[in-house]
C-alpha cells in the first residue's frame, strides 16, 4: 500500500465540503488511509483506499458522494469529475472520470498539474 498523491488528496478534500458527514469520512480516510491500488483505464482513474486502523466502520454502508467535484488537469481539455464510493465492504473507491472523450492514459496523475474547479474545463495554463 502507498500514500496518496496530491491530486487524490485534493479530490478527497473537495468531496469533504459536501456535508459534515462527508467531511468526517474524508478526514479519516486522508489521515489513516492508504492507497491499495490505482488503475488508469484510459477513461479515468480508479483508486482503491484501505481506510486504515479503526476506519472500516466509516465505509461499511453503501453510498456515493453527490456533490459535483471537478478537477482541471493538464493535458485534458475537459478535466475529471470525481466521486467517492463507499462500497460497503470496508474499502473506499475514489473515481476520477474523464468528462469528455479523452484518453487519460497519457496523464501521469502522480505528477500532473491540476486544480479543483467549479465546472469541467481545461487547466488555465493547459498546453494539450
Amino acid at each position: 500500500m502507498t500514500d496518496f498523491w496530491p491530486l487524490e488528496l485534493a479530490a478527497l478534500e473537495a468531496i469533504g465540503t459536501e456535508s459534515a458527514e462527508w467531511a468526517a469520512i474524508v478526514d479519516k480516510l486522508s489521515k489513516r488511509g492508504k492507497v491499495r491500488s490505482r488503475d488508469n483505464t484510459g477513461g479515468g482513474i480508479f483508486v482503491e483506499i484501505e481506510p486504515g486502523p479503526g476506519g472500516t466502520e466509516i465505509v461499511r454502508k453503501r453510498q456515493a458522494s453527490q456533490k459535483d467535484v471537478w478537477l482541471s488537469v493538464e493535458r485534458l481539455d475537459h478535466g475529471l469529475g470525481i466521486i467517492l464510493h463507499l462500497k460497503g465492504d470496508g474499502i473506499a473507491l475514489l473515481e476520477g472520470y474523464a468528462v469528455g472523450l479523452e484518453d487519460t492514459l497519457k496523464i501521469d496523475f502522480e505528477r500532473a498539474r491540476f486544480e479543483v474547479t467549479n465546472k469541467p474545463g481545461p487547466l488555465a495554463t493547459n498546453d494539450s
